[in-house]
Formats: structure tokens, sequence, C-alpha cells
């Protein structure tokens, strides 16, 4: 049998284009492949991004929950300074302040303890509120700034003049799982009198 071998020209190795076709190929599944690891990696970081930012937002309703308790908290009290009437709901366990803080929160609620050094969070902490809120362990703490006169109170009454109470409160959610925090400060001004609110005057020190 006789084997023959015809060498290409080179115009048959230039016409022929599987190599090309090839390339073509693996060229188009190197892309395809590519553009794949990039969708997968930018949906990866907008989970991410959301569940950041749910904790975030989970994390901060439990603080606002705090700062919304310490608000009641603050109105029962000034009007019932030992906190055997109403008031006393508010301590533990039933309320949100722990029984071994009801004096000094008492004292910081009605002025006794003007710009306690207590802390909410931190070594030697003394929390005036504890709670649990969704998932989230929220330490408030309370402090009695300034009061005022306010002017213009005393007409009724000279003897009763009416006072601005102004307060600072400072909450503070920590999610232990995820290690997620986040914090609220608030200042409010509260009438001394029985019956009234009170109005927030600034939020996160501004």
């Amino acid at each position: 049998m006789i084997i023959s071998w015809k060498v290409p020209t080179l115009s048959q190795v230039a016409r022929n284009e599987h190599g090309t076709s090839f390339m073509t190929v693996m060229l188009l599944i190197l892309i395809i492949g590519a553009l794949g690891v990039a969708a997968l990696t930018m949906t990866g970081m907008e989970n991410s991004m959301a569940g950041a930012l749910r904790m975030v937002e989970e994390g901060t309703d439990a603080a606002e929950a705090c700062v919304g308790t310490a608000v009641r908290a603050i109105r029962l009290t000034i009007e019932d300074p030992d906190m055997t009437g109403p008031a006393a709901t508010l301590i533990a366990p039933q309320g949100p302040v722990p029984a071994s803080n009801q004096a000094v929160f008492s004292q910081e609620i009605n002025g006794t303890l003007r710009n306690n050094s207590d802390i909410a969070i931190g070594a030697g902490n003394a929390p005036n509120l504890v709670m649990n809120v969704n998932g989230y362990v929220v330490n408030g703490d309370i402090d009695f700034l300034y009061s005022k006169r306010r002017t213009g109170s005393d007409f009724a009454d000279p003897d009763k003049p009416t006072y601005d109470q102004y307060y600072r409160v400072d909450c503070l959610a920590a999610n232990a799982a995820t290690g997620a925090t986040s914090r609220v400060i608030a200042t409010f001004d509260c009438l001394n009198t029985t019956g009234e609110g009170c109005v927030k005057r600034s939020a996160n020190g501004t």
C-alpha cells in the first residue's frame, strides 16, 4: 500500500480557519464566565449591603424604642417621684428600670442628681433602663441636665411657677449574635407639672 502525503500550500494554510474558530469559542467562553463571576460577586455584595442596612435599621429602631420608653418614664416619675403609684410599673421585672437602680433613677429624674456621671455602657456601667427589643439588648441612660423657670408661668399662681427640665437620653442597642450596635442620643424639655408632655430639643448631640 502506498501512502502519499501532500504538503499543504501557503494558500491552503491561510484558508484553514479551524484554529481561529477554536480560539473565538474559547474567548467567548472566557468572557461569559467572567461576566457570570462578576454578576455573582455583585449579587453577593448587594445581599451583604442589604443585610447590613437591615441590621442598622433594626438596631436604630430598638434604640429609638428605648428613647420613647425613657420619655414615658420621665413623665411618670415627675408625677410620681416616690415611684409608689403609677411609676411603680417602671421597676423591674414589670418595667425597664432595674430594681437596684430605682433610687438613683428617681433622684436623676427629679433633679436631686444633676449631670450624674453614671453610664449605660462600658466599664462600671449602671444603666437606668434595660430592655430587650427584637433580639437587641438595649441599655439606656437618663441624665437631668438643668432646669429653668418658664417666663410668665407664675401669672396664675406666683407660688407655683413652672420649670422647664432638660434631660439627656442615651440609648445603645447591641446584638450579641452579630455584634451590631446602634446608638441614639436625644435631649428633651419636660415641664415639671402634671399632665404635660416632653418636647425633643435635639437628636444625636445636634
